[in-house]
């Protein structure tokens, strides 16, 4: 009677009527989420984008969709840009638009299973079609069902003026699928190498300060994996995933969830109306090394993420955000924090007050056609009756940026400008366990407590295939003193003493300690020379000071990236 109840479940999970195509998540590093913030900051998308990421094949399908009606109102490479985009999301638009390679009667195609098709896939490569669906090493679509397997490889090259030099390289092997639309999986496996300085290279950001190994002359190496199982009711929409997340705007960084940390395990549940989103998530972070047992055993202990937002559209033009995101540790998954509606506050009190509990909220608005405002401000702690003192407790940080989009009238230009203000022992906590981290890696913002940020991007589309900016980033950092904790460390919360020190500060000074400026000038050019071949060049020039040292480096970077 149980294994019928089990298969009657399935069946109906897999078979009930309903309109959700394709649950499965998309990249946050595919260009598409670019070209979406333009098209929404031109005013040409009628709803904000939501700060929740990543969206799914279903949702970008449809957007994509709404702006085949706005064509009229886009420049030449925007069209362009929608036209490639359109055939990459042809399934989830349309079942019954078949890919032009498949043959009458055919449900599969795979580059590798004949000589013709390998051919007719090589010269097709070279010819830079337009537009040009993305590229598949095997896919098989029939009817609501679909599978695809995909293959990354990518090379960067990179060489400081004080004589450093790294190398990485990347395959990355990506599966996803879809049954009955509403039942979506995927599953990539990353194998990433390093070579040259050893500091320098295991400072790369592909390993995000994450596990690395490196043997005996050889390089240095890690790999990563990640999966995503969905469904899509027509009430709820349930994930459960190791993918990266970002909550809340800003391109310079993010205050409430970013992808600064490791990719880490979630189940998540959301449920989307015309008005607005509700989204909870609960996920495993990877804690420190607390003991080594008696026979050389590690324990790492338990730590959690319990989080959850309300995104509400108050019109077309402003969006307000309320978060809740509570890290909790040494212990099995609390029931309470499973429950998606809880107020976490309250349910941290009759916890007994052991988490770290943060709230944040955030906006954005879009005054007129190509113009956008956002902003942050995330509340570690605080109180209310000592909000204009310099109570060491008023621990909070907050983000205001501006991005436009085809200013001053020059078509495919755009501007963005961002200042964040981090405030000393913002993300820490007075129990380790419970920082405001995974792997020791800020969830939220990379620049961690006491830190002062400006950004500034200026970006040129030329061609569709080629891409020209320039950015100007100012980071401002008061990293604690031998003898005294300032707020300047995201391991070490307020009651932890450092040296001579004998008694935890009572106040805080913004940006006091020891004081770090780094300025840092980038002009960059990306240029794909056929349909998924990326070509990408960089110059950076880095002047940081740290009290009265100071050091200036030129950085020269090489990346090639290919997808098929």
């Amino acid at each position: 009677m149980k294994k019928r109840t089990i298969l009657l479940f399935l069946f109906l999970l897999i078979n009930m009527a309903g309109a959700a195509n394709s649950p499965v998540s998309v990249s946050l590093s595919e260009p598409v989420y670019t070209f979406l913030e333009r098209m929404e900051t031109l005013g040409l998308l009628e709803d904000p984008l939501p700060a929740v990421k990543p969206y799914t094949r279903g949702r970008i399908a449809s957007l994509l969709t709404e702006l085949t009606g706005k064509r009229t109102q886009m420049t030449s490479i925007d069209r362009r840009d929608l036209d490639d985009f359109l055939l990459d999301f042809r399934w989830e638009i349309d079942h019954s638009k078949k890919s032009i390679l498949l043959e009458k009667g055919q449900t599969w195609r795979s580059t590798l299973s004949s000589i013709k098709n390998f051919k007719q896939d090589f010269l097709r490569y070279f010819r830079q079609a337009h537009p040009e669906e993305e590229n598949h090493v095997f896919f098989w679509e029939k009817d609501s069902h679909n599978f695809y397997f995909d293959y990354e490889q990518g090379l960067t090259y990179e060489n400081r003026s004080d004589d450093l030099v790294r190398l990485a390289s990347w395959q990355s092997y990506a599966f996803r699928g879809v049954l009955a639309e509403r039942l979506g999986y995927q599953v990539s496996v990353t194998l990433i190498g390093l070579r040259g300085d050893e500091d320098y290279a295991r400072q790369h950001p592909i390993l995000k300060r994450s596990w690395s190994e490196k043997p005996e002359d050889g390089p240095e190496y890690a790999d990563r994996t990640g999966g995503e199982i969905s469904y899509h009711s027509d009430y709820f929409n349930f994930t459960f995933a190791q993918q990266e997340v970002e909550w809340g705007y800003g391109e310079s960084g993010k205050l409430i969830l970013s992808r600064n940390a490791e990719q880490f395990p979630y189940i998540s549940i959301q449920k989307d109306w015309g008005w607005g989103r509700f989204i909870a998530l609960h996920g495993k972070l990877q804690s420190f090394l607390q003991d080594t047992l008696s026979d050389g055993y590690n324990f790492y202990p338990d730590k959690w993420l319990a989080a959850h937002r309300l995104e509400i559209n108050l019109c077309k033009k402003l969006t307000l955000g309320f978060n809740e995101n509570f890290i909790y540790g040494n212990r099995y998954a609390d029931w309470a924090y499973l429950i998606p509606f809880n107020f976490y506050r309250a349910v941290q009190h009759k916890l007994r007050d052991r988490d770290n509990a943060t709230i944040s909220i955030d906006f954005q608005v879009r005054p007129f056609a190509g113009n956008k405002i956002y902003g942050t401000v995330f509340l570690d702690e605080f109180m209310y009756s000592r909000l204009n003192t310099n109570w060491y407790g008023n621990k909070h940080a907050f983000q205001f940026g501006i991005f436009q989009a085809d200013p001053l009238g020059i078509p495919n230009l755009s501007l963005r400008f961002e200042y964040t203000a981090i405030m000393p022992w913002v993300y820490t906590h007075n129990f380790r366990i419970n920082s405001y981290t995974s792997d020791s890696n800020s969830l939220g913002h990379w620049a961690g407590p006491n830190s002062e940020i400006y950004y500034f991007h200026l970006q040129k589309d030329w061609h569709q295939r080629l891409t020209t900016g320039v950015k100007f980033r100012q980071w401002k950092h008061g990293a604690n003193y031998d003898n005294e904790n300032i707020g300047g460390d995201i391991l070490l919360g307020h009651r932890t003493t450092l040296g001579t020190q004998s008694e935890p500060r009572l106040t805080r000074k913004f940006l006091e300690g020891i004081l770090t400026t780094e300025k840092q000038y980038q002009a960059y050019a990306n240029y794909e020379i056929f349909n998924d071949l990326y070509l990408q060049g960089k110059y950076n020039y880095i002047d940081s000071k740290t009290d009265n040292a100071g050091k200036k480096l030129n950085e020269i970077y090489f990346g090639v990236l290919f997808k098929y």
